[in-house]
């Protein structure tokens, strides 16, 4: 697979909040059809993240997970990895997003749900600028 670049979202849809990534896949993927992004679902938990990143050729590559520790729900925490001299995945951003909830349950939370549209919108403003 070769895009600009791939978004990689880590979630557990039967655990709430714990799903925020793979419900901002859905969303996203729709907004952005249009670009030369990919859309991929990297697991419940990130295991297998480092063997699905050796078959991603992307020059970018934005990955992101929940937390319920360390990080305010609904707030974002960045890592940037830069690699100019790489091939490919000349630079990955991950991003982690606070939750409330990682309880069992196939919605979010009350709470983060009604913060969505937001963090769709950050995260889309993340894709463009990456896009830049």
């Amino acid at each position: 697979m070769s895009c600009e670049l791939a978004v990689l979202g880590i979630g557990d849809v039967r655990k709430q909040d714990r799903g925020l990534a793979v419900y901002l896949l859905d969303a996203l993927r729709e907004a952005f059809t249009w670009m030369d992004v990919s859309f991929i679902y990297a697991g419940k938990n990130g295991r297998d993240l480092y063997e699905m990143l050796q078959d991603i050729k992307a020059d970018k590559v934005l990955i992101l997970d929940t937390s319920d520790e360390g990080i305010q729900p609904g707030e974002f925490n960045y890592l940037t990895l830069k690699v100019p001299e790489a091939e490919f995945m000349k630079e990955m951003l991950i991003v982690t997003i606070g939750i409330f909830s990682d309880d069992w349950g196939k919605k979010l939370s009350k709470l983060l749900d009604q913060e969505f549209a937001q963090i769709v919108d950050k995260v889309s403003s993340l894709i463009l600028s990456l896009l830049n």
